[in-house]
């Protein structure tokens, strides 16, 4: 029993690390979504919770140049959906966060000792829940249906002749919103794992208290002395 309760509390710890950097790296990518282009080429356009990628096109001579970077919203309004899924983005990580970096803590200070809590599992459960609220992002305006900025790149690429680039109109899934759903499985495997190891922890020490309380019965009951 208790082999099996540490056993699924470490399994749980490992489902919560990397339910937990899986989570960091969907809310601060850039890639959440993407824009890829109508031919078909590498050149693609993504978009984050926090930040996208944006493209400055120089013109030297000869030919031209195309430079990518990262950067943030700025002045673009942001819609209720973007809006909803950040807080539940950062919820899902600061919640699911606090237990990890506490088992975390608690391991290195008492390794030999381990909390077993109800708490821990709603934690994790919680934190799935709201790591699948983030991909309101999806519905979007600002991001995915009618995004303004890809609309604004457009007419700036079709005023130059020399460049033949055509974004599509709809956003396809990238790396942030794969790193998001990954998440949403761990956390919920952690959840899963911790609230078994809660429930066989539970039962050791029923099973404990009821052969104590056996033990403390006398052999020979005081009404036949």
């Amino acid at each position: 029993m208790a082999n099996s309760s540490v056993s699924l509390s470490l399994l749980s710890s490992i489902f919560a690390t990397v339910a937990f950097f899986l989570s960091w790296s969907s809310v601060y990518n850039c890639n959440y979504v993407q824009f890829t282009t109508v031919q078909d080429t590498s050149l693609s356009l993504g978009f984050g919770l926090f930040s996208h990628s944006w493209y400055a096109i120089s013109v030297p001579l000869g030919g031209s140049v195309v430079f990518q970077a990262c950067i943030g919203y700025g002045s673009t309004a942001i819609d209720g959906s973007m809006k909803a899924a950040r807080i539940f983005s950062i919820l899902a990580l600061v919640i699911g966060g606090i237990f990890f970096f506490r088992n975390l803590i608690g391991g290195c200070v008492n390794p030999n000792k381990r909390a077993y809590t109800r708490s821990e599992g709603v934690a994790y459960l919680s934190a799935c829940l709201f790591q699948g609220l983030s991909l309101l992002l999806l519905n979007s305006p600002t991001v995915c249906t009618n995004n303004q900025l890809i609309h604004q790149l457009q007419s700036e690429l079709d005023s130059r002749e020399n460049i033949q680039i055509e974004f599509n109109d709809t956003c396809t899934i990238s790396t942030g919103a794969r790193c998001c759903i990954a998440a949403i499985v761990f956390w919920f495997l952690a959840a899963l794992a911790s609230c078994q190891a809660t429930s066989v922890e539970e039962r050791k020490g029923k099973g404990n208290d009821g052969g104590g309380e056996n033990l403390r019965e006398p052999l020979v009951p005081d009404n036949l002395l």
